[in-house]
């Protein structure tokens, strides 16, 4: 098989697992973790981030669809909702846009990835949805803010300690940025 397949498949496997990692965070969070309708605890959005800083934001943002749809599918309210779909997108593409803009540094990267992703996809388009869908009051917003600064974070601390296990990025099929 040719290089450039091998990497392909490689890419398109470690995505996989890094979607249904997505899945079961974001499934055990929704039971354990859920304050009501608008707020809730949870980290499935690390492994989303980490598909779009080591795959770029296309494969990020489709990480973060399927990771959402098979949350959504397999939760005990099986219902999708189309903007909080596109958040998980937007969390995912934004992440990817973190390499781009700083190059050298790992844990510069993921610290701007992961900002960008919670305000962007989380805080900004995954509130409208919530807005649209759920009713939630607009000052909620500042309480999905401050649920996702804390989440951020913690998000931060773990991705920087993956990106430094040798060859992480390698060994996912990443460009290794």
């Amino acid at each position: 098989m040719q290089k450039k397949h091998k990497n392909a498949v490689r890419v398109l496997t470690a995505s996989a697992l890094l979607a249904a990692l997505s899945a079961v965070i974001g499934i055990l969070c929704k039971n354990l973790f859920t304050f009501n309708v608008y707020y809730r605890v949870t980290f499935e959005n690390a492994p989303v981030i980490l598909a779009g800083i080591l795959f770029g934001p296309g494969v990020g943002a489709a990480v973060g669809v399927c990771g959402d749809a098979v949350s959504c599918l397999m939760s005990t309210n099986p219902a999708l909702n189309p903007v909080i779909s596109l958040g998980a997108a937007a969390v995912g593409a934004m992440a990817g846009v973190a390499p781009y803009i700083i190059r050298n540094s790992k844990r510069a990267q993921t610290a701007l990835a992961v900002l960008l992703a919670h305000l962007v996809g989380q805080v900004a388009v995954k509130s409208v949805g919530k807005i649209l869908y759920f009713s939630m009051p607009w000052q909620g917003v500042f309480i999905g803010l401050g649920i996702s600064l804390a989440v951020g974070v913690a998000e931060w601390l773990l991705l920087c300690w993956l990106r430094n296990v040798r060859g992480l990025d390698r060994l996912m099929g990443g460009k290794g940025r």
